[in-house]
């Protein structure tokens, strides 16, 4: 029978070194799953040598040492992050022993490195000094002579012969910054010499001697660049940027001294794609690949990386000589059995990333735990532990589940893949509860997939399901269950403190929308729209009924529009701009996309009244909004008591998802898994 993804899992030379397949993972380290030791902890150990038993063809570790690390001048994440002392000889032993794991599986490990610094004083291309932000300020610095550069080298490849003892099979750097002219957020070179910026070959003349020298030194050592396939004008530490040309030259002169080149998106936003930075199969760098192979370099393996994952798509794009190898980081953290799956021609059952980078951790006012966590799989950061923390089956037990959203379906995968005989009651006529939204906003086709996966993969599983039912627990308790996971969700509430919505029941007025009923009915809604609430939620319901064609207001009593949103490469990183108060370009949320959405923030909204809705600003002072349509974000309510009626229907009752505590689809999988875990 011929291998499904023969072309993504053919072996591959790469200089003197042949690889088993062409996955990769890049320099893309778990944020928090290492602790306060100075070498690789079990957890880090657990979690790279389970990428090699998975079959990732070469594995990238970086090196992370840095003495200031932990002394607050850095991001906040940065200070919980690893950390290595290379100044105690006995770290190597530990590097060496992951090296070790991944040899056993016939794997490669790359050390992502950096350069040793120059003397005191002296850099390679002098500055001025300056502040580098989060890096602190940085003296100013005299190019250093030619011997010194020299010296550098050696010291460079001492470096890697110190990596190369612990087991190691090459390096990994990251080098675009020498690509721009003039570049660098220190500013031009000060070189007036072959190594100073005034050509694209002078610039990156001490980049590629230190590889031709660790060449030279080790020849079966494996050397990967990365760089941007282009990289926009005074972005990234206010570099010059540079285009596709300048790159494709670049690639020329790496020819026969380095054997992979990765190639990125040409932004932050871009290279860390999310829904609303890209759609499916729609990989820009992929482009960048093309144009390299089409300028006729041939003699380095080309690796697009950033938002791969469906193998079907990868084959192809490796069949067709697009590109040598593909570099994936979280399709490996979505699904830790990604590799093993691709071997056995699974590809339909692998789980969905929806590149929402949770695993990149959260920035806010009260940020979550400091734990290595991914929306889709709950085994991440704890595979090292689940020996002790789930015990096998020791029987067969019939189980019930109430509630096909998320929280429900995921909980009845989990409970049929252990051996139980698992029924999922769900009382709409539709599966996906509140991710129900992943069919409709064009942003959100991630959830959608993950929506799909789960309806198969219960299917997969002989999960039976009854749609349009609501059991009552004496059906439950007829039906002779062992055990009965109540998954029961949440519902949107109104607050109190707003007049108007409610009817006399307590429920929302006809009149009115909730946000999660609008999906779907967007041609129900008149053009101009008030959405009361801001949160992540109303800005996504606003977002989506921008593109149908509305106009959309959203009023908040918070200082900015989508204050709950994490800062960090999502919903507020989806493109580069410019700041519309201080004009500096950088990254910027989603939502300023839309001209026809606006925010208005620092009110209270007192009461609606038909098409008003009536709100009081910072100052006192009273407003009144019109509109064809008001809609309401006002959070939502745990279904516990619907929940909690089905506590005596068997021996086992679990809690699972929002009628526990409303939360967001990694906390949902999370227990889902651990309550299954217990039957």
């Amino acid at each position: 029978m011929s291998r499904r993804y023969k072309h993504l899992l053919s072996p591959l030379k790469l200089g003197n070194v042949v690889i088993k397949n062409r996955t990769l993972f890049p320099n893309a380290s778990p944020h928090f799953l290492q602790g306060p030791e100075t070498y690789p902890a079990e957890g880090l150990m657990a979690f790279y040598t389970n990428l090699a038993k998975n079959g990732c063809a070469i594995i990238t570790l970086a090196e992370w040492s840095n003495p200031n690390q932990r002394n607050g001048s850095y991001y906040s994440d940065m200070v919980h992050m690893q950390n290595f002392d290379f100044s105690d000889p006995a770290v190597g032993n530990y590097f060496s022993q992951l090296a070790d794991d991944i040899h056993f599986y016939g794997s490669k490990i790359l050390v992502g490195i950096s350069f040793p610094d120059f003397p005191e004083g002296y850099s390679l291309n002098g500055s001025k000094g300056g502040n580098m932000g989060p890096m602190g300020y940085r003296p100013p610095t005299e190019p250093a002579p030619k011997e010194m550069i020299q010296e550098n080298i050696q010291a460079f490849v001492e470096k890697c012969r110190r990596f190369r003892a612990y087991g190691y099979d090459g390096y990994s750097m990251r080098v675009e910054g020498n690509l721009a002219a003039g570049g660098g957020p220190m500013g031009a070179s000060m070189r007036d010499d072959e190594y100073d910026g005034s050509c694209l070959e002078n610039r990156t003349r001490y980049i590629l001697e230190c590889a031709d020298a660790v060449k030279k030194a080790f020849p079966d050592w494996i050397i990967e660049f990365g760089i941007a396939g282009e990289q926009p004008e005074g972005y990234t530490g206010g570099m010059k940027g540079y285009d596709l040309d300048t790159a494709i030259e670049f690639a020329k002169l790496c020819e026969g001294r380095i054997d992979i080149l990765q190639l990125r998106e040409k932004d932050m936003c871009k290279s860390h794609p999310t829904g609303f930075t890209f759609q499916k199969g729609e990989h820009e760098v992929i482009r960048y690949a093309e144009a390299i192979k089409a300028a006729g370099v041939k003699k380095l393996a080309l690796q697009p990386v950033g938002g791969f994952q469906d193998p079907e798509e990868l084959d192809r794009y490796i069949a067709e000589g697009k590109c040598d190898i593909i570099g994936m980081a979280r399709a490996f953290f979505a699904d830790p059995e990604y590799g093993k799956k691709l071997y056995e021609g699974r590809g339909e059952d692998i789980t969905p990333c929806l590149w929402c980078n949770k695993c990149h951790g959260t920035i806010l006012d009260d940020p979550d735990p400091w734990i290595s966590v991914c929306s889709v799989n709950p085994k991440m950061g704890i595979e090292h532990k689940l020996g002790r923390m789930v015990d096998p089956v020791e029987k067969t037990k019939k189980v019930a589940v109430i509630g096909g959203g998320p929280a429900g379906m995921r909980s009845a995968i989990y409970a049929a893949q252990r051996g139980h005989d698992v029924t999922l009651y769900e009382k709409t006529d539709k599966l996906g509860g509140q991710i129900i939204h992943g069919d409709y906003a064009s942003f959100k086709w991630p959830v959608g997939e993950y929506k799909a996966w789960l309806v198969r993969q219960m299917a997969k599983y002989g999960v039976k399901v009854i749609m349009n039912c609501a059991p009552t627990p004496e059906m439950i308790e007829a039906g002779g269950y062992d055990s009965v996971i109540a998954a029961t969700g949440a519902a949107p509430k109104i607050p109190a403190s707003m007049e108007g919505f409610a009817d006399e029941n307590g429920n929302l007025k006809d009149e009115y929308w909730f946000c999660t009923d609008v999906f779907g009915n967007e041609d129900k809604l008149g053009k101009n729209v008030v959405i009361v609430g801001a949160s992540e939620t109303g800005i996504e319901t606003g977002m989506y009924l921008c593109e149908n064609g509305h106009n959309v207001t959203l009023l908040t009593r918070q200082k900015s529009v989508g204050h709950d949103c994490s800062r960090l490469h999502y919903i507020t990183m989806a493109f580069v701009g410019d700041d519309p108060e201080t004009g500096r370009r950088g990254m910027r949320p989603a939502w300023e996309a839309y001209d026809n959405l606006k925010g208005i923030v620092n009110v209270t909204t007192k009461k609606v009244d038909g098409n008003k809705v009536y709100y009081v600003d910072a100052e006192g002072a009273e407003h009144v909004i019109e509109a064809d349509s008001v809609v309401l974000c006002g959070g939502m309510k745990p279904l516990t008591d619907d929940a909690l009626a089905f506590a005596d229907s068997a021996n086992d009752f679990f809690l699972v998802g929002d009628c526990d505590r409303a939360g967001n689809l990694q906390r949902v999988n999370r227990q889902a898994y651990s309550r299954a875990m217990q039957i």
